[in-house]
């Protein structure tokens, strides 16, 4: 028995409880920090080890597999004992249940119907006034070490303090078991981080009170949700059985929490003297020299950059993104036009399908080449917005720059229009003044491989009128479809026309 806690036996050796030890008689030393009743199937997603549950003897599972099951859960989780509240209809428990008992070491018991839960609950209270006492006190260093944080009385990190207090190790991550960098606090291994996601995975997103997580071999780990803008887990990492209990863990979560909404307003704050800086950047008002160092001061390596244009994120995609980065300390700067999001980030495969995943499938994304300075932002910005208007005609929603071969042949947007002007000028002008469209016919032409019947079928016409209206096009634009060069100059042209108007020409 711990110094100050009651144990199993203790309680047993009450006479007014009227306690009996029906089974797993060597489990009796069991410190008891805590009577939790609970008619629930699964008590122990809300417990941390050491308690008492006390159960209604009706509410128990009838059959022999279900009771083992109970039972090994129980045992498992490091519940104390388990209490059975006696009366006429509470279910025999059975013969291999208490052999299971004796062989875990696991105290069942059995209280009369005429002793109340509540009895049992404040002799446990009681008898651990003192233990109580030192709980306040653990709890009062917990919200002084966020006071001390906050107001910068220590070097340490709050993190650190909570370790000190809990002993144990703690991690803050999100879902997927990704650290949030919020204190400067450790990285989960890939065995627990993969462990974690699989446990939240398997909760449904419904975080029970205390999250148990196998990661392999030694005790399961405890987790807790910690009440953040993103889904965040406090993890604990051998804790002892016993010294950190469930209440405790709720105010180390609201401790965290608290550290997470201060670290959230300084990145709110860097977030928006980055969205001004890449403003400045892309139209270029800054000198070379200015420009150079502010976004040195990024963090972002220039040669190992690129500038993503984004349409069509989800609605909550940019705070998203800008939460995701700045949790995974990813350096980035991040601008909002309205209608395009542009993102400087590092040209890694884990950064790239980070964005998409937080902007959704549906939005489109241009990127540029690498920035290789600040000088380039200009020319980046035309480069990613070109790619751009090609992810918007394209099945993958994605395209970088120089990738596809209209884009090695029209190097951007103002290229794109110069040769649009230049070939389908004419043909554009005598569609206006005429109201026409020459230059849907074209299209359907060209998709259909220069075949009179099929294109006569997708405009729903005769085959001579398609026939004409070819020859007026190539009249009005001095080419002829049957020459190759003619044919890939006005195939190109097409091509920059659905790129500008952001769709693809079918």
């Amino acid at each position: 028995m711990r110094t100050g806690i009651i144990s199993v036996a203790d309680l047993v050796a009450m006479p007014r409880l009227r306690l009996t030890l029906l089974a797993g008689g060597a489990g009796t030393d069991r410190p008891v920090t805590w009577a939790h009743p609970s008619d629930l199937d699964h008590p122990w997603d809300w417990l941390t080890g050491a308690e008492l549950v006390m159960r209604n003897g009706e509410t128990l599972p009838a059959g022999g597999p279900e009771q083992l099951a109970y039972l090994r859960g129980l045992a498992g989780t490091g519940v104390a004992a388990l209490v059975i509240g006696s009366d006429p209809r509470t279910h025999d428990l059975r013969a291999e249940t208490l052999a299971a008992a004796d062989e875990l070491g696991f105290p069942v018991l059995s209280v009369p119907y005429s002793v109340g839960f509540a009895v049992v609950a404040r002799a446990v209270a009681d008898a651990n006034f003192s233990g109580d006492s030192a709980r306040l006190a653990r709890t009062e260093r917990i919200y002084q070490a966020v006071r001390d944080t906050l107001g910068g009385r220590t070097k340490r990190g709050l993190m650190s303090l909570l370790e000190r207090e809990l002993r144990c190790q703690l991690l803050l991550v999100d879902a997927e078991g990704a650290p949030v960098i919020a204190d400067g606090g450790r990285r989960p291994s890939a065995p627990v981080a993969d462990a974690i996601t699989a446990a939240v995975a398997e909760a449904g997103g419904a975080i029970p009170g205390v999250l148990r997580i196998d990661a392999g071999p030694g005790p399961a780990l405890l987790a807790v949700e910690v009440p953040a803008e993103e889904t965040t887990l406090l993890v604990l990492v051998g804790a002892q059985p016993g010294w950190v209990d469930a209440p405790l863990l709720q105010h180390v979560a609201t401790a965290a929490a608290v550290q997470i909404a201060s670290w959230s307003l300084h990145r709110g704050y860097e977030r928006r003297m980055g969205a001004e800086l890449l403003s400045q950047l892309l139209d270029d008002q800054l000198d070379a020299g200015t420009a150079d160092l502010r976004f040195g001061a990024t963090g972002l390596p220039a040669s190992e950059c690129v500038l993503l244009a984004v349409r069509g994120a989800r609605q909550a995609g940019e705070r998203d993104l800008h939460l995701g980065l700045s949790r995974r300390s990813l350096p980035y700067l991040l601008l909002s036009t309205g209608e395009v999001l542009y993102v400087v980030l590092p040209d890694r495969p884990d950064a790239l399908e980070f964005l998409r995943e937080r902007v959704g499938p549906e939005a489109s994304i241009g990127v540029s080449v690498a920035l290789g300075g600040a000088h380039r932002f200009a020319a980046a910005r035309r480069e990613a917005d070109w790619a751009l208007s090609v992810a918007e005609s394209s099945s993958g929603r994605l395209a970088r720059y120089g990738d596809q071969m209209s884009l090695a042949l029209l190097r951007d947007l103002d290229e794109a229009r110069l040769v649009v002007d230049r070939t389908l000028g004419a043909l554009l002008d005598y569609d206006r003044a005429h109201r026409t469209d020459l230059v849907g016919s074209l299209a359907a032409f060209l998709s259909c491989q220069r075949s009179w019947q099929r294109t006569a079928r997708a405009l729903g016409v005769h085959k001579q009128t398609v026939f004409y209206r070819i020859r007026r096009v190539e009249q009005l634009t001095g080419r002829s479809l049957a020459e190759t060069a003619d044919l890939a100059e006005l195939w190109v042209a097409m091509r920059a026309r659905a790129l500008l108007d952001g769709r693809q020409e079918r």
